[in-house]
């Protein structure tokens, strides 16, 4: 955090101690506000080596006595380690302060002040670090202050909207923490100057947050803001932000803010385990539910109201399950995908809920309003948007039962979708959203299946059509899949085919022949379209 004002022993208190009342200031007094954090004594030419931020170096300029002129550079390599000021005591090895030295401090904003030739570096540096010792005492005992009223907030359950009201006051800014869906907390200050700000802000601002100083927009004019991350583990993680009101804060302040972000990232972690916890009951809910485990309306209301997932009385209910064209993720990475897309719909506010159930990918869309058809094909579009994005290397549809008109029905719907799902594995289907009420005439050979009927049609008029494609190494099937498909044109199945007209005239007398039936009988087109959608069914007996 950029530091606007400091407190402490600075370099322009120096003057004030009975030792420094005969000392001068020759360059670099511009930085003369700089806080002094400890001191040491430079008697050998390596000093550069073992200096720290924050010293006031003194030297008797023993180590320059042959070459003053080294004090120019050396100055410019203290103020790039942080020293916060030079004290040279003249008259002993160096009669007077070279000027490049001093044009040197100026450069670099590094205080040089001239010691008198009575300065005992002992009293001196006692009588300083005592100084700034009482100084980090006074701004410790503020700091625990601030900490111990920051942690009684937490730990007596007022909340992170108080937290951060106690935060303002103590660093008179106003203050906004930002969670990972760009939700905000504001303190009071922060409230109006957050309604300016629209989520593509808070978004640009999340990716730059390694600039821990940036520029949003505000109603009335740019503000800035000071970015700190809170739990920076997170894909997504907390920002603490600070905004910049010209209300200048010190080194307490910044402390103040650095405690306060290790407070948030405790509390944070702690509401992420309740979240958990949470999450997983309601995911457990959401599994009972679907499966059909809660049997009365009384229950399931219980149950939701218990988990912190109100329904409501008028919603309307579809369930889908996901089917994975090729090969299906294993159980943990499905999880994994589950808890993602739940993070995605919420971000959105897509009310739609995602699990995994009997090993399958599984979503509950709730239609709020059920008689508005627009919002419920606006809800399924961008859900099935999330899922393809979610695998874009895996092909995958969105297989959807009927929808339920109460709670207690979202089960049926769930067997629903399980029926298209199987329907479109053993079919081949590959849109990327499969109805149920959709499925047309594989629903009905689906009901079918296992029935003496459905094998008896197998004999009657599929066996012979794959028999005869054996004889004619395939060519026949396909021909006569293709002439449907063109509404009995032979002349388009011609050009569909790459074939001559004549071939194709040849194929169809040759089914007519091998079938005795005729091709433009509406009954046995039917019968026959009917054989060739059994044909593209792998497993269905």
């Amino acid at each position: 955090m950029e530091q606007l004002a400091k407190v402490g022993f600075t370099v322009s208190d120096l003057f004030m101690i009975p030792h420094f009342k005969d000392a001068v200031l020759l360059g670099g007094g511009a930085n003369a506000d700089k806080v002094i954090s400890r001191v040491n004594v430079m008697e050998v030419p390596d000093v550069i080596d073992w200096v720290r931020p924050g010293e006031f170096l003194m030297t008797t300029g023993y180590p320059f006595r042959d070459n003053p002129e080294v004090l120019a550079t050396l100055i410019g390599q203290l103020a790039q380690r942080g020293v916060v000021a030079l004290g040279i005591k003249t008259k002993r090895f160096l009669d007077e302060v070279p000027p490049a030295a001093i044009a040197a401090a100026e450069r670099h904003g590094l205080p040089l002040i001239e010691l008198p030739p009575g300065t005992t570096f002992s009293d001196a540096v006692r009588e300083i670090m005592e100084r700034v010792l009482v100084s980090e005492f006074k701004d410790l005992t503020i700091l625990q202050g601030r900490v111990q009223r920051l942690s009684h907030v937490l730990l007596h359950g007022d909340g992170l909207p108080a937290f951060l009201q106690h935060l303002e006051l103590m660093i008179k800014n106003p203050v906004v923490l930002l969670d990972p869906k760009n939700g905000v907390v504001a303190s009071p200050e922060a409230m109006p100057l957050c309604g300016g700000i629209g989520p593509e802000e808070w978004d640009r601002i999340r990716k730059e947050r390694t600039l821990e100083t940036n520029v949003i927009g505000g109603k009335e004019s740019s503000i800035r803001v000071h970015v700190a991350v809170v739990n920076d583990d997170e894909l997504q993680p907390y920002l603490l932000l600070v905004i910049d009101r010209k209300n200048e804060y010190n080194v307490v302040d910044t402390l103040t803010l650095n405690w306060a972000g290790r407070l948030l990232e405790f509390e944070i972690s702690n509401m992420q385990a309740r979240s958990h916890i949470e999450t997983k009951y309601a995911d457990q809910f959401l599994q009972d539910w679907l499966a059909g485990r809660i049997v009365t309306a009384v229950d399931l209301r219980l149950r939701a109201e218990a988990c912190g997932w109100p329904l409501a009385e008028a919603a309307h209910y579809t369930s889908g399950v996901v089917y994975f064209h090729n090969r299906k993720l294993e159980v943990k990475g499905l999880q994994e995908l589950a808890k993602r897309l739940n993070w995605e719909c919420a971000a959105r506010k897509l009310e739609a809920k995602w699990t995994v159930l009997e090993g399958d990918l599984v979503v509950l869309l709730t239609h709020s309003e059920p008689d508005k058809a627009a919002d419920r094909q606006q809800l399924l579009s961008e859900v099935s948007t999330l899922l393809q994005q979610a695998v874009p290397e895996s092909g995958v549809s969105l297989c959807l039962g009927r929808e339920a008109g109460d709670q207690v029905k979202a089960a049926s719907s769930y067997i629903d979708a399980r029926r298209v799902l199987e329907i479109a594995g053993i079919c081949f289907l590959t849109s990327p959203v499969l109805h149920y009420a959709d499925l047309g005439v594989y629903l009905l050979l689906y009901r079918l299946k296992g029935t003496e009927e459905l094998a008896e049609y197998r004999r009657l008029y599929l066996h012979p059509l794959l028999e005869l494609d054996r004889k004619q190494q395939g060519d026949l099937l396909s021909t006569l899949r293709t002439y449907f498909q063109c509404n009995c044109n032979a002349k388009e199945t011609a050009e569909r085919m790459f074939v001559h007209y004549n071939t194709i005239i040849y194929r169809l007398e040759r089914i007519k022949g091998e079938l005795g039936m005729r091709l433009d009988d509406p009954d046995t087109k039917f019968v026959l379209q009917l054989a060739l959608k059994l044909h593209e069914i792998k497993e269905l007996a």
